[in-house]
């Protein structure tokens, strides 16, 4: 329960409820603060102008602020329709968490709830003459947000849920996680030995669902309180059942262990999700190529773009792969998330879809080649054996004998980078 409370907390920021909440709950107490505020002015101010004119305001950005939210709101729900016709339905869960379009409507409702908090003060006489005043320039600031607000949301609406800003929605979520992987390899622990005979496994006593986080903190306190050695052996984004072991537990207090604090240390969800699971976004970036590349769409630019994602990607794996931190729990061995499976997520899928596309097949091949000639000795393999089963793919559909051949001798060259 309290990795799941963790979680859950951790997750508030990408609601919109939330973020919504804060800002009305800061514009009320903003409204209701400028009769308290009045008394501690030295000096009486002398803008009766000002002052009696600010309910006239107040009632023109309420009515406005509501119809602006509608419009929001109206513009997002189209959005995320869009986003799951034309890329997948798994960016959706991204486009919820965007920064700038929960700002946008927490501060229109957040406007909105100042206004008619203001205008009911106003009609019940709640404020004196100095506390009309402090609303005013309450009102003025409030004005000013909300100008440069609608100018940011205006020119986001030029690009939110369009497929390139879909695709660098993933790809930013996937390299985070990627990033993460490439200098904590193992989730942060020790590197994966042989399970021993005698180790007693750990399984799940719920329903099947799919890993969503690991607290690797309570696992190696658990283990060490209990003086075993733990051996995992699932990574986030795996699907479990109630026969798949979690986890094996070695050592002397094995056999004496109570192994609920362990389960308590996975978190089971139905949905996958990019914190944790770099998997998970390659899936995705290859799901909106797939579906670029159904004859229903027939969109090979699509394909390219998500494969140029794809590399740059990788490059950020490397590049954290190479100075990698020291493990932090000494008692976890941590599961390894091979090459091989990255690739497979990827480009075989896409060589899959693609198969028949020449333009397709030539930048899979130049991509794994790009990978496999700036990192050999992490990606060399993988890439090799991606770009025979990609040319495989091609030659059972592609005909024409000059592009077979370029295809070729594409393949080859990334088959010699695994020979140097």
């Amino acid at each position: 329960m309290l990795l799941v409370l963790r979680r859950y907390i951790s997750r508030l920021p990408e609601k919109i409820w939330f973020r919504a909440m804060l800002f009305s709950v800061g514009a009320i107490a903003a409204a209701a603060a400028a009769e308290w505020v009045g008394p501690l002015i030295p000096y009486e101010a002398d803008l009766e102008i000002a002052s009696g004119s600010v309910g006239d305001i107040l009632t023109i950005l309420a009515s406005s602020m509501l119809a602006v939210i509608a419009f929001s709101v109206s513009i997002m729900v189209s959005a995320y329709g869009s986003a799951t016709s034309t890329a997948t339905p798994r960016t959706i869960a991204l486009m919820l968490a965007d920064d700038r379009s929960q700002n946008a409507l927490s501060t229109f409702l957040g406007t909105f709830l100042f206004s008619i908090v203001g205008i009911i003060g106003l009609s019940a006489g709640y404020y004196d003459d100095q506390g009309r005043i402090i609303l005013f320039f309450a009102t003025i600031a409030v004005i000013v947000i909300i100008s440069g607000t609608l100018i940011n949301w205006i020119q986001q609406l030029s690009t939110f849920g369009r497929m390139n800003d879909l695709i660098e929605r993933v790809e930013q979520a996937t390299s985070k996680a990627l990033r993460w992987h490439g200098q904590h390899p193992y989730l942060n622990a020790q590197p994966p030995v042989e399970v021993p005979e005698d180790a007693l496994p750990v399984r799940c006593d719920i329903a099947s669902g799919v890993v969503t986080s690991i607290d690797m903190g309570q696992l190696q306190e658990t283990a060490s309180q209990q003086d075993v050695t733990v051996h995992l052996i699932i990574h986030p984004g795996k699907l479990i059942y109630p026969a798949r072991p979690l986890l094996y537990l070695s050592g002397e207090g094995a056999k004496a262990a109570d192994r609920q604090p362990f389960r308590d240390s996975i978190l089971v969800e139905h949905d996958r999700s990019f914190d944790q699971d770099p998997r998970f976004g390659l899936v995705v970036l290859s799901e909106i190529a797939s579906r670029a590349l159904s004859p229903a769409v027939n969109d090979p630019g699509t394909a390219i773009s998500v494969l140029d994602s794809g590399l740059r990607c990788f490059e950020v794996l490397a590049e954290a792969s190479a100075e990698p931190k020291e493990a932090k729990y000494s008692r976890v061995h941590g599961p390894e998330i091979a090459v091989e499976d990255l690739f497979t997520d990827f480009f075989i899928k896409i060589a899959r879809d693609g198969a028949g596309i020449v333009e397709v097949q030539q930048r899979v091949q130049l991509c794994l080649l790009a990978l496999a000639q700036s990192w050999p000795d992490l990606f060399a393999s993988a890439a090799a054996d991606a770009s025979r089963n990609a040319l495989a793919r091609a030659l059972d559909t592609i005909v024409h004998k000059a592009d077979t051949e370029d295809l070729k001798a594409r393949s080859q060259k990334v088959d010699d980078c695994c020979d140097e």
